[in-house]
């Protein structure tokens, strides 16, 4: 159901202490008002608002002030909004990201989440806050239960401090109220140089997140093969395993190797390893809901395969489930990415994000740290099916061939039953990480 607001010049507490029907899934504002001031306040709104603004200035204080039960994300074009001073507060039910709202002529973001107890605070680490009105433009920004999850509190610090860098960033600024938001040690130099210009941050303070070995041995493996190598990193490291001809894929087996059913190769097909070394498909195991396959070879390779990790992984990285992401920003372990089955460009690096339990997908997010973030991941049309792997010493650890071009992949730890059942069927099992 869908409801069309027209006609109406100003739009301030129009809906307030509103219920609305459940049945309404849109409700679209066609007018020409430029103040929509607690236009639901306290209503029981949860549906999708559109908007078509007018050419003009925007007041959006307390739009959707008090909507405890909105889950749906509006879609507006933000672009004039002047203020948005409580916009969102004590929607204690918000759960979607903010990432969409347009910053650059708003000059009030008091309380704009204060009591937005559910939400993880995804969106403001983008925005521009040029236009901020000195020296309480964000009192009360967070508060009341609310705060912003650490990975995406780590990348507002730094971005902040970017507009500081470059002039553009208002100041003084007191307080600059952040709730329950904690950083780590990864912006802890950011947040200090922001206060030391003017900007008296208030939050939850720094938190260390306790790692596991596992965690840190993939980390420090990359680490060190970067410092070690510089640039030439990827010679630290065994490639052997990674398919570089069509299809591509990885060896986990003497005699077989994962892909994506999307992308599976054929019967018949000659698979070309890293090194050289080649081997035709004799049969294609196929996941029956999953997009992962697995292909069995002519012959048993000389090649040291790639190790997997085991049913119980849980237990050995137990930040790797969400959503969202459990790791704080440069916490992370990275996986090296060999997406390009021509060689055509060398392998790069993302962190990881999250498993979801859901669906059993990885997810992951550009590198904070900066050394890896030198040598990006890049995907585009017939990558499907690369290793996207761990590393552990000079040794790979594949985590999921790649489906998408988000990076993103079966989890193959949830998926080692169909696995081990597939390789007893050849006689052969896979070597676990652990």
């Amino acid at each position: 159901m869908k409801l069309t607001v027209s006609d109406a010049t100003d739009m301030h507490r129009v809906f307030e202490g509103v219920t609305f029907p459940p049945e309404m899934q849109e409700l679209h504002l066609q007018c020409e008002a430029w103040r929509y001031v607690n236009c639901f306040l306290g209503s029981s709104l949860n549906a999708r608002v559109t908007a078509e603004f007018p050419d003009r200035p925007i007041n959006l204080a307390g739009m959707f002030a008090r909507c405890r039960e909105l889950e749906s994300q509006p879609r507006l074009d933000t672009t004039q909004a002047t203020s948005m001073a409580a916009m969102f507060k004590e929607c204690e039910d918000m759960r979607f990201s903010t990432h969409w709202i347009k910053t650059d002529n708003c000059r009030d973001f008091r309380q704009m989440f204060w009591g937005c107890t559910s939400s993880m605070g995804n969106g403001p680490q983008r925005w521009n806050f040029t236009a901020a009105r000195s020296p309480d433009a964000f009192r009360n920004f967070f508060g009341g239960g609310s705060g912003m999850a650490s990975v995406y509190y780590n990348e507002f610090l730094r971005n902040v401090h970017a507009q500081m860098r470059a002039g553009t960033l208002p100041t003084p600024m007191s307080p600059v109220d952040m709730g329950e938001s904690k950083f780590t040690e990864y912006a802890r130099q950011y947040r200090e140089e922001l206060i030391d210009y003017g900007w008296d941050i208030k939050d939850a303070g720094q938190i260390t997140i306790d790692l596991s070995e596992t965690e840190k041995t993939f980390s420090r493996s990359v680490d060190d093969a970067i410092k070690t190598h510089g640039d030439q990193w990827i010679d630290a490291i065994d490639c052997s395993p990674v398919v570089k001809s069509s299809r591509n894929g990885t060896l986990i087996t003497p005699r077989h190797t994962v892909h994506v059913n999307h992308y599976a190769p054929p019967i018949g097909h000659v698979v070309r390893f890293w090194r050289g070394e080649t081997a035709t498909v004799t049969a294609v195991a196929r996941h029956p809901s999953a997009d992962l396959c697995i292909a069995t070879l002519d012959r048993d390779m000389e090649i040291r395969p790639a190790q997997l990790l085991s049913k119980e992984w849980t237990g050995k990285m137990p930040h790797a489930g969400g959503p969202p992401t459990q790791y704080p920003a440069g916490d992370a372990p990275p996986l090296v990415y060999f997406s390009d089955g021509n060689a055509s460009k060398p392998p790069g690096l993302n962190d990881l994000s999250y498993v979801a339990a859901s669906t059993s997908t990885g997810f992951v997010y550009p590198c904070w740290n900066e050394a890896r973030a030198k040598y990006p991941a890049s995907i585009q049309v017939g990558d499907s099916g690369s290793s996207v792997c761990f590393l552990k010493g000079d040794r790979l650890v594949l985590a999921w061939p790649l489906q998408s071009g988000g990076g993103t992949g079966p989890w193959l730890a949830d998926y080692r039953e169909w696995i081990d059942g597939v390789l007893q069927d050849g006689n052969c099992t896979a070597d676990d990480m652990f």
